[in-house]
């Protein structure tokens, strides 16, 4: 399932983020971790073995860096969190060159680091990541700058809305809780905003309406109790039926359950499904 962890960095504190979440999940899935630094063309650069300043083109690119000596800081701080890495350094646009990495290892995972400004309600990726996450052939792995490093998992929450295509989240979550020994929560919103934007004109709502919010959440809450059962047994598993707008749901229930990871899906590409890119996922 993961059989490379491609760890992004771009050099800077931030992206030292990635760092020990890579190392967790080379320890859990005993995979190799390759430290990636894409060094953007048409940029100054500083070339360390020849201590000048040289100028990044495609034409004359001028690359000759040694990427264990480059990227020497990054493999010592994983060597600390107990994980042998290698590195490698690409010419290009980034995002192109992250997602070009992860053809060439088999099973990757891409962690890559991100901020999320304005906090979890209106988180918005950098550019880098967005992109990332639109065109990797890989599951992501998206880690927020500033927020506490993942060194461990106890628990992983996974929204779904009912879709194979929010499922397919599941193998990873479930590969992951059963590695690291963390309990699993699914959630799911039952979409019942919609049916009160239209009935509610500033009166009570009617009885026929509240009957079908019931029928919604039945139906949401017998979604979950059929997946959990799907949940491979010795696992432990919860679920959780939220009713409302799924984004707010959503980010509430990760600002009160406060887990260490959150599995799901999304298409990317702004494909028309139930969850875009850009809504619900980021």
């Amino acid at each position: 399932m993961i059989e490379t962890v491609l760890a992004a960095h771009d050099g800077s504190t931030a992206a030292d983020a990635v760092l020990p979440a890579s190392a967790l999940l080379a320890r859990l899935f005993l995979a190799p971790v390759v430290v990636v630094r894409v060094l953007e063309t048409m940029r100054p650069f500083y070339d360390p073995t020849r201590g000048e300043v040289v100028w990044l083109s495609p034409e004359e690119s001028r690359l000759d860096v040694a990427a264990e000596e480059f990227l020497a800081e990054q493999l010592a701080v994983l060597e600390q969190l107990g994980v042998q890495a290698r590195a490698v350094v690409r010419l290009g646009r980034a995002e192109e060159e992250l997602v070009a990495e992860a053809t060439r290892w088999p099973a990757p995972v891409l962690v890559v680091a991100s901020h999320g400004r304005g906090g979890l309600g209106r988180a918005v990726l950098g550019s880098i990541a967005d992109r990332v996450l639109r065109t990797a052939p890989c599951p992501v792995l998206v880690v927020r700058v500033g927020g506490a490093p993942l060194e461990r998992l106890e628990h992983v929450l996974v929204p779904l809305d009912g879709s194979e295509q929010a499922e397919r989240a599941l193998p990873y979550a479930c590969a992951l809780a059963e590695r690291a020994h963390a309990r699993i929560t699914l959630v799911r919103v039952a979409e019942t905003y919609r049916e009160v934007l239209l009935e509610w004109r500033g009166r009570p709502i009617a009885a026929a309406a509240q009957e079908m919010l019931r029928q919604l959440e039945q139906e949401a809450l017998a979604y979950l109790e059929d997946v959990r059962a799907r949940v491979p047994g010795h696992l432990e598993v919860r679920i959780q039926m939220l009713s409302g707008e799924p984004k707010r749901e959503l980010v509430a229930a990760v600002e009160r359950e406060r887990p260490d990871l959150v599995v799901l899906t999304t298409r990317g590409r702004g494909g028309v499904t139930r969850w875009l890119l850009g809504s619900v996922t980021e």
